[in-house]
């Protein structure tokens, strides 16, 4: 990304892996902005390989930038969405000798 950042005044900044139809992590975005509503990337294309990067003004989320090149969307899904929740271990469903008084 050619752009002079400021990183003091940067509201949202994101760098990482975006994968293609199979999963496979095969494109990368770097993205930042100083106001939540101007956007400044670069993208390399998890489908075609295509390195490209712009500005645009986005709304709420899911984003979705479409490459120029083979004209595919590439979604920018928040990173809280696509972890995967873990529940706590709580120990064995139904443990037959538990020693609870109920009366």
């Amino acid at each position: 990304m050619e752009k002079e950042i400021e990183y003091d005044r940067v509201e949202y900044a994101t760098n990482r892996e975006i994968e293609n139809d199979e999963g496979e992590k095969t494109g990368y975005v770097k993205m930042f902005s100083y106001d939540n509503e101007m956007y400044f990337y670069e993208i390399e294309c998890p489908y075609c390989q295509n390195v490209f990067e712009g500005e645009q003004e986005l709304d709420s989320r899911p984003w979705w930038i479409e490459c120029p090149d083979c004209t595919r969307s590439i979604n920018v899904y928040r990173l809280k969405d696509k972890e995967e929740k873990k529940v706590k271990n709580r120990g064995p469903d139904g443990v037959d000798d538990a020693d609870v008084d109920v009366t």
